[in-house]
């Protein structure tokens, strides 16, 4: 498990330099987090299937509301 831990950690240090890199604007990074989405869904789907990756991403809704009561700050909305 420590081995899992340090290889996401650096796969997580990697892919943030690379989006500072690539999409040094804000509006480049929200696109550049569109492709990502898009990447790791494909990923998953190859990988696990269609069962589990609903799961998962069921699961990363589900985080996004639990950090949204403890998130202060002003949420902008994209239209």
């Amino acid at each position: 498990m420590e081995e899992q831990t340090r290889k996401i950690k650096h796969y997580i240090t990697r892919i943030e330099q690379l989006g500072m890199r690539e999409a040094p604007k804000v509006d480049d990074q929200l696109l550049f987090c569109a492709a990502m989405v898009s990447m790791v869904r494909t990923i998953y789907l190859n990988t696990l299937g269609v069962e589990q990756t609903n799961i998962i991403f069921e699961q990363l809704a589900a985080s996004f509301q639990v950090m949204d009561e403890f998130y202060t700050h002003d949420k902008p909305t994209l239209h």
